[in-house]
């Protein structure tokens, strides 16, 4: 029986979306400092935390929120160096930006108070970034 309940408990958790997995460059200057962002199944690189894991907290249609495991190295390019606990990603209509926020607490996230956002692209997209999405998008770090 407790194999079924583990069985249960894993098959309710949402998976990472096929869209979400590779390399996304910064588009934003907010994020220029981190580099390139990979995502994996379960894991994300960026500048100073390779490989950090995460678990996949919720995921609707085009947009999918994560949670970094405890004690990842993970940090805004800041002078405070804000931890990373939670990050929302939101693929645009085009299908190659992706919007960005970045939260220092699951208590932020639920609030809707970002420490930073900004936008990412896919290395190679067709249409390439917005000529003016990182210069209208926010990318100041809050």
């Amino acid at each position: 029986m407790n194999t079924l309940l583990a069985l249960a408990l894993l098959s309710s958790t949402p998976a990472t979306p096929d869209w979400l997995a590779g390399d996304w460059d910064p588009y934003s200057n907010a994020f220029l400092g981190l580099r390139t962002l990979s995502i994996g199944k379960d894991t994300l690189s960026w500048k100073g935390c390779a490989d950090a894991r995460f678990e996949v907290l919720a995921s609707d249609g085009d947009s999918v929120t994560l949670r970094l495991a405890p004690g990842t190295t993970c940090s805004l390019d800041d002078v405070a160096r804000t931890r990373m606990d939670t990050v929302r990603l939101t693929l645009r209509p085009n299908r190659c930006d992706l919007g960005v926020s970045i939260y220092a607490s699951a208590e932020a996230a639920k609030r809707n108070e970002p420490s930073a956002e900004g936008l990412y692209g896919k290395p190679k997209c067709p249409s390439g970034p917005a000529a003016h999405a990182a210069a209208s998008f926010s990318t100041t770090p809050r």
